[in-house]
């Protein structure tokens, strides 16, 4: 290693013209003690006996587990970080599609340089899709927390649940390694409409944003009605007509017309607020 014995000075700037000499003394010092010195070495994708070299990989030097100082690898592979006051510190590599490397640990005692290499760890999942997005109210624009987001599979006429998240205070959420395919998702929170989003195809790494609003049923059209036709004898009634009638003013008005299923059941949705009340009959055919 060369290092300078005496440190470099500069004089000043003096003109020469018609055959003048000049007499430029200048008086050399002692370079200042270094107390830093330095790591260098080169980013492997895989593994440092038969890996290829990895450019553009980011290398950070920690000292006591927060970050110190970082470069960013050459065409070559190699980086180099000066500059480090003596001291212990650890050194990790990352890039795309790669994990963190395992922390390193890295000892600055002296000027000497430090020779580290590195190995990158491939990560499979980095290369697979993911879904995200944030969830508003419709009419606030304010964000909604532990709406339930469900992501199927559609194959076909196939729907099949694979993943499912909530989403946090701030309305985000996010869906991860999440392999090629088409999808569908839904949103579904008590107190609103709940939400889908259709033909979601995803392939090669797509980061897909499916920010959603949604919007609220309280105070709207929510209310219902249901129940259960029998005979006086306490026999259920299938197919029977179930009329929902509104009253106002003492007029009654049929609004809407329903039919009971094999138990006997029927129900209206999405009933205005008001004043109503129900008939219900079976007719036959002769």
């Amino acid at each position: 290693m060369n290092n300078d014995a005496l440190e470099l000075q500069v004089s000043n700037t003096f003109t020469l013209a018609n055959n003048n000499e000049a007499d430029i003394n200048l008086n050399l010092s002692l370079p200042p003690i270094s107390t830093t010195g330095s790591v260098s070495g080169t980013i492997y994708d895989t593994t440092l006996l038969t890996g290829q070299v990895v450019s553009g990989a980011t290398v950070k030097v920690f000292k006591d587990g927060i970050p110190y100082a970082h470069t960013v690898s050459a065409t070559d592979g190699t980086y180099t970080i000066s500059d480090l006051p003596m001291g212990i510190y650890t050194i990790a590599a990352v890039k795309d599609g790669n994990y963190l490397s395992l922390d390193v640990p890295l000892t600055i005692s002296s000027i000497a340089p430090v020779t580290i290499n590195l190995a990158l760890t491939n990560n499979n999942t980095s290369t697979m899709n993911i879904i995200y997005g944030i969830l508003k109210d419709t009419t606030s624009g304010l964000p909604i927390e532990n709406v339930k987001i469900s992501l199927y599979s559609v194959v076909g006429e196939i729907k099949t649940l694979i993943a499912s998240t909530t989403s946090i205070a701030d309305g985000e959420y996010v869906l991860d390694q999440i392999v090629d395919g088409n999808y569908e998702i839904t949103f579904d929170k008590a107190g609103y409409q709940t939400a889908n989003i259709d033909n979601v195809i995803l392939t090669g790494g797509t980061t897909f944003n499916a920010t959603t609003t949604l919007t609220s049923t309280v105070g709207n059209i929510n209310s219902t009605v249901s129940g259960i036709i029998k005979t006086d004898l306490g026999v259920i009634v299938a197919n029977a007509f179930v009329g929902l009638y509104k009253i106002v003013n003492g007029v009654e008005t049929l609004v809407a017309v329903t039919y009971t299923n094999a138990e006997g059941k029927y129900m209206f949705g999405n009933v205005l607020d008001g004043e109503y009340l129900v008939k219900a009959k079976l007719s036959e055919t002769l």
